[in-house]
């Protein structure tokens, strides 16, 4: 393992995972190395480990679509969901992250879309290698158009068509734009709700064109110094198909969510140590 990096993670990553093929500076802070600390106890207790491993070891592009996808399974099983199935067929020979379940509630195919901010570069800025670079050693700031950011994510070819008709589905948005889309949550309503006029067509949620998508959430996480912190909000189709509709009770998460991860204050002890 590489030493300066060894130094920067937690005892549980130093036991766990091999980082050596990482490149960038994550975990940079405390509270990201406990957070890391904390996701893969989680893992390994439930079972989980096996499954990220090779993705969690991977370059740090690979790495963080994991993390994102494992940050929202510790989300969801924190707020009293199961996950009886990992890789669910959707349609058209497609498999979605995992199902969510509920007692009392229909089970939900969860699809999440990790979109980051080299998709925000121009074929130039990409041909000068740019992509290669730090996000902030790239933008310079800028009109910021993350209604688009939505709509390119839906309609992409490995995003909207794996949704079937014939159970709830969610999708989630869990970006590293340069703006993220919690901060600009006006223009994520604006790309489901707004007016052909402004934006070149109408907003995906105003139609029947997205019927077999349920919803719509957003995640992302950050640390104010007192830990990490993720926040979750979501953005119901009224024009879904009732069996493509999420459960009643999911309309609370239609308000953010904000959930602090255990163990990542740093003023403060780990929990399992």
């Amino acid at each position: 393992m590489k030493r300066d990096l060894a130094r920067r993670l937690g005892p549980v990553a130093r036991k766990l995972i091999n980082p050596d093929r990482w490149e960038g500076e994550y975990p940079a802070w405390p509270a990201y190395a406990r957070e890391l600390d904390e996701l893969l106890h989680f893992a390994n207790q439930e079972g989980y480990l096996t499954r990220f491993l090779p993705n969690i070891e991977s370059k740090d592009r690979q790495r963080d679509k994991a993390l994102s996808e494992l940050r929202l399974a510790y989300l969801f099983r924190q707020l009293g969901f199961g996950i009886p199935l990992w890789d669910p067929p959707g349609a058209n020979g497609k498999i979605g992250e995992f199902m969510l379940s509920r007692t009392g509630e229909a089970d939900v195919f969860v699809e999440i879309k990790s979109r980051g901010w080299e998709s925000e570069l121009s074929q130039a800025q990409k041909d000068a290698g740019q992509a290669k670079l730090l996000k902030y050693d790239v933008w310079r700031g800028g009109a910021i158009g993350n209604w688009k950011a939505v709509h390119d994510c839906i309609s992409s070819d490995n995003c909207y068509p794996k949704f079937l008709p014939t159970q709830p589905n969610l999708l989630v948005i869990a970006d590293d734009l340069n703006v993220s889309l919690h901060d600009t949550l006006l223009q994520v309503r604006e790309a489901l709700f707004g007016e052909e006029r402004f934006f070149g067509e109408e907003g995906y949620f105003n139609t029947n064109r997205c019927e077999h998508l349920g919803a719509l959430g957003i995640f992302n996480f950050f640390s104010a110094g007192e830990g990490v912190q993720y926040e979750f909000v979501m953005f119901r189709n009224p024009h879904a198909l009732p069996a493509t509709q999420l459960p009643a009770p999911w309309t609370k998460y239609e308000t953010k969510l904000l959930h602090q991860v255990r163990g990542t204050d740093p003023r403060r002890g780990i929990w399992y140590l």
